[in-house]
């Protein structure tokens, strides 16, 4: 166990050794830095302990509410197709029924996906990749999920609990995130599992279990293992030294002879002083920790160049070129350099901005979606190429244990779904509003996919699925956050029923349990 592990957070505090001496502004203050680098372990070099038991999550997050009625969209043959044609009207996307006005020849622009039940159904015509995973069965989609405090109906909705700022943009993310949807948020339910099961499941980690390529978040805050940053081209290098310090270091990794050299060569060594003022000593342990990790990653991110995996040209295949597209590469290469990093479990998170389409969706929405296609598609072929690359290596006799396909998950959300009716009869101008439950897809080798996961809504304003007094249809979730992402903490190692499992999902018990046929929750 390294060195930053041996006491936590919360232990330090329990000591009430600083009590007058402004203990919020030394905690504060830390939070911040961590947003620098900061880091969770302290020795550099990998280990080769990584095997058949690692996992990876990765969490996919689709910032301001993606619309997903138009992810997923009933075809001609499915009883609510004509609905979706009529009450979206200008906002829908042609799907076979005939409509004078959107549609005279019934055409059907929609990737048409099969399930067992209640279809026909289409994808939006921009998720070409996504909808040939499906049909490999590497996707599956789970239908109205949403934040919910508890089982909630048409009929209850008035008298239940209900998540709090419902339809707030900051509060549901942060409830997506947390997965505690009546309560303050306090921490999010990667951090929790990773508070957890850290020193358990990485006994030779060289960093933290918690990796972001999209900068600091929720999803992993507020617990005593911190997040660690990296960018879309990987560790988050000190500023004004140059590219990968070219400007200071020369390729030996000795300092050179000039101001820029000389003035890194000075920082490190006041980093590696040990210093009698609390916050000054806290301050250069999480640099040099930062350059520690940065060590780290970097040596992690060449593994796939080892390899002879060129992810470079793999994104480029796909189109996938934008910042979704390099932070899920960013991720991709950490993957490959898992046994550098040390960790049998990992978690990345992934963010998306966006979706917020009050305006404009025809125009925004094809193009939001054509993005993350491209950049799912390449990422999910990185994951087979990498377990290819592996299997052949060990087959060479240069690598046990290796990776494969089933090892990583990835799981989308979003802050919620959008309105059924569009507030606009202008094709041009029209979009819509913030509403609540929607689909997530979920991807990899283990996942079962080619099939539709919950329980689809009732398509109809003023209906059994819509929140009361016309709301032009804000479908209540079927499913809840916690249901969804307890089946994939299941899959992650916690065990169902287990104390651990009531620890990050406090409010689970409310609800059908999502392990069982019952829930329809068998996507993993």
């Amino acid at each position: 166990m390294s060195d930053s592990y041996k006491i936590s957070r919360r232990k330090f505090l329990q000591t009430g050794t600083c009590g007058a001496m402004g203990i919020g502004s030394l905690i504060n203050t830390v939070a911040q830095l961590q947003l620098i680098n900061a880091a969770a372990a302290s020795n550099i070099g990998g280990s080769d302990v990584i095997g058949g038991d690692y996992k990876a999550l990765v969490c996919l997050f689709l910032r301001g509410g993606c619309d997903t009625n138009n992810v997923l969209i009933p075809t001609v043959g499915n009883p609510q197709a004509a609905a979706y044609t009529t009450d979206r009207n200008v906002v829908s996307i042609r799907n076979g029924v005939v409509d004078a006005t959107l549609n005279p020849a019934g055409i059907d622009d929609t990737h048409p996906i099969a399930v067992s039940s209640g279809g026909p159904f289409g994808l939006h015509p921009s998720l070409t990749n996504i909808a040939s995973m499906y049909g490999n069965s590497e996707v599956a989609f789970v239908s109205n999920v949403g934040t919910l405090a508890h089982p909630t109906t048409n009929a209850n909705y008035k008298s239940i609990g209900l998540p709090r700022q419902l339809f707030s943009h900051s509060d549901q993310v942060t409830e997506w995130m947390s997965s505690i949807a009546d309560k303050p948020y306090t921490s999010g339910w990667g951090a929790r599992v990773a508070d957890l099961y850290h020193e358990m499941w990485n006994p030779d980690s060289q960093t933290s279990m918690l990796i972001t390529a999209a900068g600091n978040n929720q999803f992993m805050n507020g617990g005593d293992v911190p997040q660690y940053s990296v960018t879309s081209a990987g560790a988050i290098s000190l500023a004004s030294f140059g590219t990968n310090y070219s400007s200071a270091l020369n390729s030996d990794g000795s300092y050179k002879t000039n101001s820029t050299g000389n003035r890194l060569k000075s920082l490190e060594r006041i980093m590696n002083y040990s210093h009698a003022h609390l916050l000054e000593d806290g301050y250069t342990t999480v640099v040099r920790r930062a350059r520690e990790n940065e060590a780290v990653v970097t040596e992690a991110s060449a593994v796939a160049t080892g390899l002879g995996l060129d992810f470079d040209t793999t994104w480029d295949n796909y189109g996938a070129t934008d910042g979704v597209a390099n932070e899920l590469k960013a991720v991709a290469k950490l993957i490959a350099g898992r046994k550098c990093l040390g960790n049998k479990r990992q978690i990345f998170f992934v963010d998306v901005g966006g979706y917020d389409n009050h305006q404009d969706i025809n125009g925004s929405l094809g193009g939001l979606l054509t993005s993350l296609d491209n950049a799912v598609g390449a990422f999910n072929q990185a994951m087979k190429d990498l377990a290819a690359a592996e299997l052949a290596a060990e087959v060479g006799g240069t690598l046990t244990d290796p990776f494969t396909y089933d090892q990583v998950t990835t799981f989308q959300a979003s802050d919620f779904n959008r309105t059924w009716t569009p507030n606009s009869s202008d094709p041009g101008t029209a979009g819509t509003d913030h509403a609540w439950g929607g689909h997530s897809f979920v991807i990899g080798g283990a996942v079962q996919g080619g099939e539709l996961y919950g329980s689809f809504p009732e398509l109809a304003v003023g209906g059994l699925s819509d929140v009361p007094s016309g709301t032009r249809g804000r479908w209540i979730p079927t499913t809840a956050v916690d249901q969804y992402a307890a089946v994939l903490a299941k899959w992650f190692g916690v065990p169902p029923g287990s104390t651990e499992m009531s620890t990050i999902f406090p409010n689970l018990s409310r609800f059908d349990d999502p392990f069982t046929g019952g829930a329809n929750l068998g996507f993993l």
